[in-house]
């Protein structure tokens, strides 16, 4: 059976994941892609898959999962790119214990305030390639969930935990507990990356693409740390700036 008509109940339920007052309400969200499915694992609960008419034709797709086939003009509407690969998946999100994650040697990558979606994406990317531990989005940040940032991860949002929601100063507290050293990037510091040695469990803080971190948030910071530029830059994307400062850490 192929669903054909936009009232469908089902159909209706996976459009509404398109806004994030539905996905938080649901606790569900959508990730599109054959790519971005097949990331997916064993980590995370699929509910079921959609898949485009065209898709179904075209190649066999075997799964244990609930699975929809629906109208290529519908699958168009549920999709959020230009080109629809055919397949999109309804995924719960993951609930994490934020205290058990910061016990783990290693880094971590705290946001602030972020708001780019293709930023945000960028830096779990960054922080999946250099080996960081987790990464902790604030309140206000762009949503973990939607579709751009999803994408722009190219499959590491589901390598990794990501965190949304959280308060820079009570993860910041809970992280001094746990004797993590906490490196805030401000064009303020005095401290410059290079002359930085990072210990074993140390913390990245990287603010608002505009206006950078918070004064609470740098004051409540280890150390302030600034990256050196040679040129006439005022300043660097915080994506590139994140994944210089997470690259340094993981050459220690």
């Amino acid at each position: 059976m192929i669903i054909e008509s936009a009232q469908n109940k089902t159909f209706k339920e996976a459009m509404l994941l398109k806004e994030k007052k539905y996905r938080q309400q649901s606790g569900l969200f959508l990730v599109e892609g054959q790519k971005q499915t097949q990331e997916l694992g064993k980590d995370h609960n699929i509910n079921c898959f959609f898949i485009s008419k065209t898709f179904s034709q075209k190649r066999q797709f075997e799964t244990d999962i609930k699975l929809f086939v629906i109208a290529d003009p519908l699958f168009k509407k549920l999709s959020s790119t230009q080109t629809p690969q055919g397949i999109i998946a309804v995924v719960e999100k993951k609930s994490y214990d934020c205290e058990k994650i910061l016990k783990q040697n290693g880094f971590f990558v705290i946001l602030e305030q972020i708001q780019d979606p293709g930023n945000l994406g960028t830096i779990i990317r960054s922080a999946d390639a250099f080996g960081a531990k987790g990464v902790f989005v604030s309140k206000g940040s762009v949503d973990i969930y939607c579709d751009k940032t999803i994408r722009s991860t190219m499959g590491s949002f589901f390598h990794i935990p990501v965190i949304d929601e959280i308060d820079c100063i009570d993860i910041m507290k809970l992280m001094k507990k746990e004797k993590i050293k906490t490196f805030a990037a401000s064009l303020d510091a005095k401290t410059a990356l290079n002359d930085i040695i990072f210990p074993e469990k140390s913390a990245v803080i990287i603010g608002n693409e505009s206006n950078g971190l918070s004064f609470e948030t740098q004051k409540n910071a280890d150390e302030l740390v600034k990256i050196e530029m040679q040129g006439s830059a005022e300043s660097l994307n915080a994506a590139s700036a994140a994944a210089i400062i997470m690259y340094k850490i993981a050459l220690k």
